[in-house]
Order: structure tokens, then sequence, then C-alpha cells
């Protein structure tokens, strides 16, 4: 830049727009969980994994028996050891290394019926 040139810019200005603008719009917060479905949480956190009774558990969101996907919804969860739970530490144990198919043949248990099971138990 040279002196004594005014800064000049490279864009100009926009128009104002015609059009208010209302007020900025909020995210939408979750509402919260249903009691019976907070208690159910908790009561499935307090029990063991349901392969090998480890604790601490995760829950694990059942949201297929292999053959298609259902809505993830609170109601059906499972308490799973990290073992058991995630690939990083059991990828041909665990249900999301081996699959719910291949996950119910080498254990012998359905996470989908289990988790109907508990929730169940949990409303008597």
């Amino acid at each position: 830049m040279k002196p004594g040139k005014p800064l000049q810019r490279k864009t100009p200005l926009r128009a104002k727009s015609p059009i208010k603008r209302s007020a900025p719009i909020k995210a939408k917060r979750k509402p919260p969980k249903p009691k019976d479905e907070a208690a159910h949480m908790a009561r499935l956190g307090a029990m063991g994994c349901l392969i090998c009774g480890e604790r601490p558990v995760q829950l694990h969101h059942a949201t297929s028996a292999g053959f298609g996907r259902l809505a993830r919804t609170d109601r059906r969860v499972t308490p799973l050891c990290p073992f058991h739970h995630l690939a990083d530490h059991g990828p041909h144990d665990s249900i999301h290394g081996l699959g719910p198919v291949k996950f119910n043949e080498k254990h012998g248990i359905d996470l989908l019926a289990e988790a109907e099971r508990l929730w169940d138990e949990s409303q008597a």
C-alpha cells in the first residue's frame, strides 16, 4: 500500500435487508426421560453383565435382532461389560464386533428379547 492512499474495501458493503429478523433460534432441549425409563436404566446399571456378570456395565441399546432396524429407545437396553459391548475391548466377543446374529450364536442370548424381558420386569 502506498503512503497517503485511502483504504478501500475489496467487496462493497451490502445494503440493509428490508426483512426484519426475528429473535435468534434457540436450540431445542431434549425432553427429560420419563421417570419409568430413568428408573429402568438405573436398575440395569446396577446389574452385572448378562454374559459374564462383571461390573461396571455399559447399557447397550438393542436396535435389531439382525433383520430390520428398530428405533433407539431407553426401554430396549441391556447391561453388558465393556468387553462384551465394545469392539475395541473384545472384537471377537462383543456385540459391536460380531453383530446381533453372530453374538446370539456365540453366546446364546438374543439381546432384543432380553431387553424386552428386562423392561417388562421393571414395569411389574
